[in-house]
């Protein structure tokens, strides 16, 4: 059985998380009051309500943080997406098509909603190289349980044990843990090789060129080979 591949995102396949804090700070400014860079870089690659609550120190459904998290979105769409074709890691769109000539299917796994999801994958191009996608709020719960990777898998019709989830963030990797997947991790984005690899991350990589030839290892007929902790 072929290797699914699950991809985050946001400082995986798309350099936005320099641009996602620029937005936080901006909308914190707006509603009057300030979080330091380490405060907002904490809470990239979360569902928005769940950063923006923290930085807002207002309850998740609070009217004053749904407000700030259309306004994040907004301002992410005005200033972020226009420039998402050149915000692609080097090397990703030739990672995604050879690994779908190798025929693994691929999903996306984001905390971002679908709407989201699609307007920042279509404006990179990126978008149709992925058989599903799996989008904060299409299940029970978001990273880093485990539910939004099963979803997926079960959408490619791949059990979790033939998974492996890429990713830049911790919770990246404690959702694929929670979901029996092989965890890789990037550090491309928002944590560090030695917090991903304390979260559990099965090897760390530090981008397409390193990562890419270690998930074309992955065999149809075998389990995910072992790897060494850091490349």
């Amino acid at each position: 059985m072929t290797t699914a591949i699950l991809f985050d995102v946001d400082g995986t396949l798309v350099d936005t998380p320099a641009g996602m804090a620029d937005v936080l700070h901006a909308v914190v400014a707006e509603h009057g009051r300030t979080a330091t860079d380490e405060q907002v870089r904490r809470t990239i690659g979360r569902p928005l309500a769940a950063s923006l609550a923290g930085l807002l120190a207002r309850p998740a459904d609070d009217p004053e943080v749904l407000r700030a998290v259309d306004r994040a979105r907004e301002l992410f769409t005005e200033t972020v997406v226009p420039n998402a074709a050149g915000l692609v890691f080097p090397g990703v769109p030739e990672l995604l098509t050879a690994l779908r000539a190798r025929g693994h299917p691929l999903a996306v796994v984001t905390s971002k909603v679908r709407p989201s999801a699609i307007e920042l994958l279509t404006a990179t191009g990126l978008l149709d190289a992925f058989d599903c996608l799996s989008c904060h709020g299409m299940a029970e719960r978001g990273k880093p349980h485990a539910d939004l990777a099963l979803l997926a898998a079960d959408a490619l019709g791949v059990p979790p044990a033939r998974c492996v989830v890429v990713g830049d963030a911790v919770d990246d990797v404690r959702m694929a843990n929670a979901a029996g997947m092989v965890p890789f991790g990037v550090t491309t984005g928002v944590a560090s090789r030695v917090e991903l690899l304390l979260a559990g991350a099965r090897a760390v990589f530090t981008g397409p060129a390193t990562l890419g030839p270690a998930l074309l290892l992955t065999s149809d007929t075998s389990p995910v080979r072992p790897l060494p902790k850091v490349i």
